[in-house]
């Protein structure tokens, strides 16, 4: 969709507003879906298995997309990307080693924040612009540098008032993140020579929650949350045929539609609460990246999560959802309500044996005592749930549209602020 076009229309219609020039509803586009489910459900990406290399490039292609939707990283975070481990419980203070003047440097004496993913490339000191501040580093030191580009190398060697400890309990990251590395170093002498590597068992037990917000504008302490996982499970070796599981459906399918919404929210630019997409990893692994993100999260500032799956077949029908957990909170019938205005068709959720409202990232958040429910269009059952044939020809792009456009309009009494679930 092209966003000069949509506001030149508006200046020519004599608009306040570039959303006033069309419906909006309407820019949520095949085209656009087709061109996002190519890519994350490519054979390039060999199926988005947890533990790869072609996960983490799925999670870079969610938050470049982040970037150019203008969304901003979660506040106090540097970048869209958080980090958090599925397979093993790491130290914090593990991440990199510092060596600073040929001696290994304490991890509590220098600290590495860096937006992108990964520290893999070795970095020396001629890859830094040097800064020494003549002062003990404060809590906001990084406001005054956080326009600067490239790698930036601040050290002191001046201890903190207290004179035990190299930083405040706190450094507070600007508004928006910042676009550099920054090495913030405590050192009685100053630089001639540092090598800064990661440690290979930190960043190879690593994944990556990519999480971009929309700052709400009249109540922005209030959250809707959208939800959707980017991991699958990556290649089965003894498929003799195919051996890619591209997960199309399950779930490229899914983070299509945030993407699509997360544009769509961010163009029309009037959600008076605070909007969050969140992608997670290792949810093939049983929730392991929601989980992480509902412990740095505030519950009570959560009014509602909607989780979307498995939305590009149309199982039971075209244009056909069903909502999980329907039982459990005021959300569903509030969704459904808004559902069928849209034009979609709203069914009974299959088979609740099959614990389908527990089984995917919206039951991080219950567990929590948030309402939050999974929107979708199929399950197991289908037959290339898990298996290589979940591929991009077998999407029905029309009906995920339709199913995008849907939610979006049955969300707008929430993002509003007009109606809240009950707990």
């Amino acid at each position: 969709m092209n966003r000069n076009i949509i506001c030149f229309i508006a200046l020519l219609l004599g608009s306040q507003s570039c959303l006033q020039a069309q419906n909006l509803l309407d820019s949520i586009k095949e085209k656009e879906a087709a061109k996002i489910i190519n890519v994350l459900a490519s054979d390039f990406l060999r199926g988005r298995g947890n533990g790869s290399p072609d996960l983490l490039k799925a999670g870079v292609f969610i938050g470049n997309s982040f970037k150019e939707f203008g969304l901003l990283p979660l506040a106090g975070a540097s970048g869209y990307y958080l980090p958090f481990s599925p397979f093993v419980e790491l130290p914090q203070q593990a991440s990199d080693m510092l060596e600073w003047n040929g001696e290994v440097l304490q991890p509590l004496k220098f600290m590495y924040l860096h937006p992108q993913p990964g520290n893999y490339n070795l970095k020396q000191l001629s890859d830094f612009s040097i800064i020494h501040i003549d002062s003990c580093f404060s809590e906001d030191i990084l406001y005054k540098y956080h326009d600067l580009t490239g790698n930036v190398l601040l050290w002191t060697s001046k201890m903190q008032p207290d004179g035990d400890n190299f930083f405040p309990e706190l450094i507070k990251i600007p508004t928006g993140g910042f676009h550099n590395n920054f090495l913030l170093v405590y050192s009685a002498t100053p630089p001639e020579s540092l090598t800064l590597s990661g440690v290979p068992d930190y960043y190879s037990n690593i994944e990556y929650n990519v999480i971009g917000t929309l700052p709400g504008r009249s109540k922005p302490g209030e959250v809707i949350i959208f939800s959707a996982h980017y991991d699958h499970v990556g290649v089965y070796p003894l498929e003799k045929n195919d051996s890619i599981m591209n997960g199309a459906n399950d779930d490229a399918s899914r983070i299509t539609a945030m993407l699509l919404l997360a544009d769509y929210f961010s163009l029309k630019g009037d959600n008076e609460r605070t909007i969050i997409f969140c992608a997670f990893a290792g949810e093939e692994l049983g929730l392991k990246g929601s989980a992480s993100f509902v412990n740095i999260i505030k519950p009570d500032k959560i009014v509602a999560v909607i989780n979307i799956e498995m939305i590009g077949v149309p199982q039971y029908g075209r244009n056909s959802v069903f909502i999980t957990g329907e039982q459990y909170s005021t959300l569903p019938a509030l969704l459904k309500f808004g559902l069928k205005k849209a034009g979609l068709k709203v069914k009974p959720e299959p088979d609740v044996k099959k614990m389908l409202y527990k089984r995917s990232d919206n039951y991080s958040f219950v567990k929590k005592g948030i309402p939050a429910h999974t929107i979708m269009s199929s399950d197991d059952e289908e037959p290339c749930y898990h298996k290589p044939c979940d591929e991009v020809r077998r999407i029905n792009i029309n009906h995920l549209i339709s199913i995008v456009r849907g939610i979006a309009f049955a969300t707008e009494s929430l993002i509003s602020g007009k109606e809240t679930p009950e707990r």
